[in-house]
């Protein structure tokens, strides 16, 4: 099992994925625009970089250069496989079944929308 992420670290996780699930580079500069983007603190490369450091120590990223000698970041975990795990410790950790716990955190008012995306979902477990 590889170290829990710090919640700095995990914004800088959900960045790396976002970016490249955009179609993009993930290296310091896109990471770092696309946390500033959620932040009104803005975040320097180096900042970034030293948490990237961490993430590689822990076993989520790897760093990679370019021929050009530029580095990037590519994840060695699915954001998919990070939120289930993430999702069933916390249901642990509520003493709830992973039901309960989603029923919980979804609450009581759910948009239209939200409804529609939830019965899609149930529908693709069948």
């Amino acid at each position: 099992m590889k170290k829990d992420m710090t919640p700095a670290e995990m914004e800088i996780m959900r960045a790396v994925w976002k970016v490249i699930e955009e179609g993009n580079i993930a290296n310091t500069r896109t990471v770092r625009k696309k946390v500033n983007e959620r932040r009104s603190e803005k975040l320097y490369g180096q900042v970034v970089y030293s948490h990237i450091e961490h993430l590689q120590k822990k076993g989520y990223v790897e760093v990679r250069r370019t021929e050009e000698g530029d580095r990037y970041y590519v994840p060695l975990v699915e954001k998919r496989a990070f939120m289930e795990r993430q999702a069933q410790e916390w249901a642990n950790f509520w003493e709830q079944s992973r039901v309960e716990y989603a029923t919980m955190a979804l609450g009581k008012k759910l948009t239209g929308e939200e409804k529609e995306r939830l019965r899609k979902y149930l529908d693709e477990l069948d």
